[in-house]
């Protein structure tokens, strides 16, 4: 159930906002969804109102949050006790320079400065958040990685913004006549680089689990003989903390003012 919240709540509305989100609510006990985009301030009274509807409804989570009224959740704790996200900028990629396509988005080039990854599944949020994580994570860790600073929408669509002046995809500069050895060497140095470096367990998912599970998932379409060699191909791979990139293709690497730097992790 969505329900929109609107205004400014605070000690001179918060009993009349309450009774007509109860009215709303009329006993729904699944997940209930607070869609923020039209609330301007919330105050202690109104944040109360908040707290009782999520005490009745623990499924609660409120979306689409301005800036302002997100600091205010942020602040009093809120966001530590349920689900809250802020409103997304919403930008148009009309007339944008496509620069890179892969399975899962494509790259456009909004101004000189700015690139969008645009991903093509509308319920992308969550795999976006996991691949920022994963970026973050890899700078640290000395991988060459372009960490998107914000998170926009398309229409129906996210995608995530990384600032990388003049930057061209691998893809690009082959299409555009540039050595192709050479970008096959640099390539192969991002790889050396990424395997070369070691985490601490737990510290990144385990590929290797992962692929297990996709093997067990196809034994009932495969021949008992193939499956075993698969398992055994899988098992015989050494136990290793080394990190490993899960989509690497020219098409994720730009080359930004002789850097090279990931845009997928």
């Amino acid at each position: 159930m969505i329900v929109k919240l609107t205004g400014r709540i605070d000690s001179t509305n918060a009993s009349a906002v309450e009774e007509t989100l109860n009215q709303e609510i009329n006993g729904f006990s699944g997940e209930i969804i607070l869609d923020a985009s039209g609330l301007e301030y919330i105050s202690s009274a109104g944040l109360r109102v908040i707290l009782r509807i999520k005490k009745s409804n623990p499924d609660t989570k409120i979306i689409n949050c301005k800036l302002d009224v997100y600091e205010i959740f942020d602040m009093t704790g809120f966001t530590e006790m349920m689900e809250i996200s802020k409103a997304y900028r919403e930008i148009s990629i009309e007339g944008c320079e496509v620069i890179g396509e892969g399975a899962n988005g494509i790259v456009y080039r909004t101004d000189p400065d700015t690139i969008v990854k645009l991903y093509k599944n509308p319920d992308s949020l969550a795999d976006i958040q996991h691949e920022r994580e994963l970026a973050r994570k890899a700078f640290v860790m000395g991988i060459p990685t372009a960490i998107p600073y914000d998170v926009v929408k398309v229409g129906d669509l996210y995608g995530s913004v990384f600032e990388l002046l003049n930057a061209k995809s691998f893809a690009m500069l082959i299409r555009e006549g540039a050595n192709v050895e050479q970008l096959a060497k640099e390539s192969v140095d991002i790889l050396k680089i990424i395997h070369s470096t070691t985490l601490k367990p737990g510290e990144l998912p385990n590929k290797k689990e992962e692929v297990l599970k996709w093997a067990e998932f196809a034994k009932p379409y495969l021949s008992a003989e193939v499956y075993d060699k698969v398992m055994k191909l899988v098992n015989d791979v050494p136990n290793t903390n080394n990190m490993l990139h899960g989509d690497y293709h020219i098409k994720n690497i730009m080359k930004q003012n002789n850097e090279n730097l990931l845009i997928d992790m």
